[in-house]
């Protein structure tokens, strides 16, 4: 998968850079030996300084950068509290099914992608965006809102996908009953 990929390039390239500054300050220490032992003590201390830095930083990268792609966490809900939704972004148009809901029900929106990235941005009656999600060709993110308040909610891309990308639009229709 190219998420493994891009790991494992991520972590051999920030492993050669601490290659590199760890031969940049080993010969640091040599070239300045000679100007006494407050300087020596300071480099002692930069070395270790390093090293910690070194550790708290390749720990953070393999935690975040390990967790590629992201796995939805979303808590199960029983299937009759949330109403699953299609969503397929494509250039340029968005296809959602179903596209009509009540006020107070949750959509469980699957969202992906036939052909590039796409930004699944949700707004509600008033022209506030209330939830948004990225859309991927080769997978399917999950995004849950519950609708508050009836009326016509708009769907817009958020990335740029190409040059009809300012129309790529769509409604959800919300009614109170």
């Amino acid at each position: 998968m190219i998420q493994d990929v891009v790991w494992s390039v991520s972590i051999i390239l920030m492993g050669a850079l601490a290659l590199v500054f760890i031969w940049v300050a080993t010969g640091a220490s040599v070239a300045i030996a000679n100007y006494g032992p407050v300087i020596d003590a300071a480099y002692r201390l930069r070395v270790w300084l390093f090293g910690i830095a070194l550790i708290v930083l390749i720990g953070t990268n393999y935690k975040t950068v390990g967790e590629l792609p992201y796995i939805n966490t979303l808590p199960p809900l029983p299937a009759a509290a949330v109403q699953p939704v299609q969503v397929v972004g494509q250039q340029w148009m968005w296809t959602i099914t179903p596209n009509t809901f009540k006020v107070g029900q949750t959509a469980e929106f699957q969202v992906t992608s036939k052909d590039v990235n796409h930004g699944f941005g949700l707004y509600d009656p008033e022209f506030r965006i209330v939830a948004e999600v990225q859309a991927m060709p080769g997978y399917t993110n999950v995004l849950r809102y519950q609708f508050t308040e009836p009326g016509t909610y708009q769907v817009l891309c958020l990335e740029y996908c190409g040059v009809a990308h300012h129309a790529m639009q769509a409604q959800i229709k919300v009614t109170d009953h």
